[in-house]
């Protein structure tokens, strides 16, 4: 990660933000820790989620194939303000990823915005299409430039968990 300072005059919270629930991951050092983002600027954002790193931090915020470096201006209680190094393009990273779980978060926010009931599910998925959404994903983790031991440890048990639903879908 390169190393930047702030301007002074450069406030985030003077932009417009847009209000979002998105799936993303913090990454500090070598550990991506999964976050919620809850609203969203060209050049900041407002994170939710668990172990999230310290005020000060330099990291990189990933959604999909899309990444902002920046610094943790904040952090208490489950909650940290990120100011990214350069601007970013808001709408591509409010856009769908193509992750259909996302989508369908991203459709009951809105609905709920809306003061609408959300979507009903059209149909659930099976046990075949959970486990090879699994299947999926542990071939995208293993592939994953930031892959650690720990990582390694978790994907083997979602490798056991969509082989046990495989075996059930056949029975």
């Amino acid at each position: 990660m390169e190393t930047w300072t702030l301007q002074p005059d450069s406030d985030n919270r003077s932009q417009g933000r847009s209000n979002v629930f998105l799936s993303a991951a913090v990454v500090a050092g070598a550990s991506p820790v999964p976050v919620r983002v809850r609203n969203l600027s060209s050049r900041g954002a407002l994170l939710d989620g668990g172990s999230l790193p310290a005020a000060g931090s330099t990291v990189r915020l990933v959604r999909g194939t899309l990444s902002a470096e920046g610094r943790i201006a904040w952090q208490a209680n489950g909650q940290a303000g990120i100011r990214f190094v350069r601007e970013i393009d808001v709408a591509a990273w409010v856009k769908g990823t193509g992750h259909p779980g996302q989508q369908r978060v991203d459709e009951a926010v809105a609905a709920l915005r809306r003061r609408q009931s959300p979507p009903p599910e059209v149909e659930p998925p099976s046990l075949t299409h959970i486990s090879t959404e699994l299947d999926a994903l542990c071939e995208r983790l293993a592939g994953s430039r930031d892959f650690s031991l720990e990582l390694g440890e978790e994907l083997v048990r979602l490798d056991a968990l969509a082989s046990g639903l495989r075996q059930l879908s056949r029975t």
